[in-house]
């Protein structure tokens, strides 16, 4: 896992994860001693953008890359961006994913993006990592597209992608928040809601995820 060092006491261990969240961002944490490491805590606090207490850089290091200050300017030319999400045996579902980093790509112009599947489904972690290093990344950025954080995002994508780091220990890398709580997503869950009812009512085609299943009607 990614390990926060921003001149902490050595007795205290901090992993911070911020998402912007409208007006607010949302961070958790983890904090705790490390001579008693049973005594951890684990919350979610809400941090009104007007805390000036609050830094916008840290240092991260991964072990592969050492230290690394980060800002928030955002994706640069050089570092690789990898959206991964579950993978699926059905191969219509994993095509979506492609679709959506084509989508992705187009609206936000970032020159090195690759999909992935956490499993069940080619591209890997590792082969979209590789894919990063080979068009010059030599930073990538794991973006897992996952709601909330469960295990595959404690656990399974951390390990996968430090093992796909191994091949380059020259590169740096990071494991950014799932989608969770975002105002947009309220949005985006309308948005689907309405379009089923309209296409059940007869007023609108089956949509994209819908489309030649016939699982979209009343029961």
């Amino acid at each position: 896992m990614l390990k926060m060092n921003c001149s902490a006491p050595s007795n205290v261990y901090t992993k911070s994860l911020f998402l912007n969240h409208g007006n607010q961002s949302l961070i958790s944490t983890k904090a705790g001693n490390r001579g008693n490491p049973s005594r951890n805590m684990l919350g979610f606090a809400r941090l009104h953008n007007s805390n000036r207490g609050l830094r916008s850089t840290c240092c991260l290091t991964n072990g592969n890359g050492g230290a690394r200050q980060l800002n928030n300017h955002g994706i640069t030319g050089t570092d690789g961006l990898i959206i991964v999400d579950h993978g699926s045996r059905r191969k219509e579902s994993n095509l979506m994913l492609n679709e959506f980093v084509t989508m992705f790509v187009e609206k936000t112009g970032y020159p090195i993006v690759e999909p992935a599947h956490m499993e069940l489904a080619e591209p890997s972690i590792r082969d979209a990592f590789r894919s990063c290093v080979e068009k010059g990344a030599d930073r990538v950025i794991v973006s897992p597209f996952f709601l909330f954080p469960g295990r595959h995002w404690h656990q399974d994508i951390p390990s996968l992608t430090a093992e796909a780091a191994k091949d380059f220990p020259g590169v740096s890398y990071m494991i950014t928040a799932p989608l969770g709580l975002h105002t947009l997503l309220v949005d985006v869950v309308d948005d689907r809601i309405k379009h089923c009812l309209s296409h059940v009512a007869g007023d609108a085609d089956e949509c994209a995820v819908c489309a030649g299943t016939g699982k979209c009607h009343l029961y």
